[in-house]
Order: structure tokens, then C-alpha cells, then sequence
């Protein structure tokens, strides 16, 4: 079998994805990993092939897209290696408004992969060797005090119970459970984990989360744990709400 592909030299998988809307397609390629616009078919435009890479760093990819009618039945997954900074690309993925299926996630066969879901539904796995996160991909645990305005506290609530699942979805926040308590004033204290510090830095530039800050801002006031009774205490109790 080897000397069969070695006389006739089969090579470069190229798989074809079909998407309904062949021009947002490629400017979802070109935008979220970088792709450029190899050809384009048809007239109206229905059939293209993208491309990444010179070679320079490892052999070119290659993706063709057709344009299909909707619904479109997603085909299985594509595996993409990245050879550097996996975490930076998650953070530029989500500026792009790409939803991520799966943050970056050290997976026990020795890579950190995370999933995007391109168009057409197709899922992409893109993939980095294991190697010592930085501080700044690192989780970080965090404690946030919102005390709600007058007459505002149940909005407020639930805007709290909408926070965390919302941080996890786009992948900025870990899938640790969060835990909400309410203080003797009133006053919300949330517990959750970012994803990283490069990941609170994408969330303050990304539109879903701005507009649910946004939400916070016209229930309550930012206080801090030093501003509640409970915390002069060695052992600070609070409700969980």
C-alpha cells in the first residue's frame, strides 16, 4: 500500500463546505482566521476556494466553499494546527463576533484546542502543542459588589444570573459554576472565573457584553467588598441569592 501512494503521489485534502451565503463566508475566513480569497465561480458567485499560508510556516490550507439553499447540513469537523499563540487567536476571534463552541482547553492527548462554528454550521477545530501559559492566559478568579438603585433589585438579579452564562458562551469566562450572594444592604457579590486576562480585555471590546454592562450600569452601583459590613469579619457570611 505504502509503494501505491508513493507511485502516484496523493496528497492535499482539500475539503468543500457548503454555506448558504457565499460572500459572508469569505469575509468570515478572511476576518476571523486570516484566510485569502483564492477564486471565485459563477455569476452571481457560487463556488470559491480560500487559502492560508505561503509554506513559510507549514503547508498551505486550502477550503473550498460552495453556496448551497438553506438548511445546510454541517460536515463533520475540520482539525487546524496552530503553531503559535492559540489563546491570541481565541481573543481576535471573538473581536470578529465569531461564536466559539469551545474556549481553549488543555486536552489530555497534549494539545489546547478550541472550536469556532463557522458558516454553514461547520465546526472547526483549531489546535497548539501544550505549552506554559503566561500569566495573562491564565484564569482569574475575581469577586464583583453590585448594589442595586432603588427599586431596581430584581432587574438587578437578573441581570447577575444572565452574566456568567452569557461570559461562557462567547468563552471569556470558565465553565466553573459562579456563585451569587447578597450582603445585609442589598448589595450582590458574584464569584466567577475569566477565562484569562487577555480574555477581560476582549470583553471589554466585545458588543453582546458592553450592552449587558450597559444593563448593570441602569440597575446598580460598582462597590467593592470593603464597602460591606461582612467583610470586616474573618469569616464573611452572606445569603446566596
Amino acid at each position: 500500500m505504502d509503494g501505491l501512494a508513493k507511485r502516484h503521489q496523493i496528497h492535499g485534502v482539500q475539503p468543500v463546505l457548503p454555506v448558504p451565503d457565499l460572500a459572508a463566508a469569505l469575509d468570515w475566513f478572511a476576518r476571523v482566521l486570516g484566510f485569502s480569497t483564492d477564486f471565485v465561480m459563477g455569476e452571481p458567485p457560487d463556488y470559491a476556494r480560500v487559502r492560508l499560508g505561503d509554506r513559510s510556516w507549514g503547508d498551505s490550507v486550502y477550503i473550498h466553499l460552495r453556496r448551497a439553499e438553506a438548511p445546510v447540513t454541517p460536515c463533520g469537523e475540520i482539525r487546524l494546527h496552530v503553531g503559535h499563540d492559540l489563546d491570541g487567536l481565541h481573543a481576535h476571534a471573538l473581536t470578529q463576533g465569531a461564536e466559539v463552541i469551545e474556549p481553549p482547553t488543555d486536552q489530555p492527548w497534549g494539545l489546547r484546542e478550541m472550536m469556532l462554528r463557522a458558516p454553514g454550521g461547520h465546526e472547526i477545530i483549531l489546535g497548539a502543542e501544550i505549552a506554559p501559559a503566561p500569566p495573562a492566559a491564565r484564569p482569574r478568579a475575581v469577586l464583583a459588589c453590585f448594589r442595586p438603585k432603588p427599586g431596581r433589585a430584581e432587574a438587578l438579579l437578573a441581570v447577575v444570573r444572565e452574566h456568567v452564562p452569557t461570559l461562557q458562551r462567547l468563552g471569556l469566562a470558565t465553565m466553573r459554576a459562579s456563585l451569587v450572594m447578597r450582603a445585609a444592604d442589598g448589595t450582590l457579590v458574584e464569584a466567577f472565573e475569566w477565562a484569562s486576562a487577555e480574555a477581560i480585555d476582549a470583553a471589554h471590546r466585545h458588543p453582546e457584553v458592553l450592552a449587558m454592562w450597559q444593563r448593570f450600569e441602569d440597575c446598580c452601583d460598582y462597590t467593592s467588598l470593603a464597602e460591606l459590613a461582612e467583610a470586616r469579619h474573618p469569616f464573611a457570611e452572606f445569603e446566596v441569592a
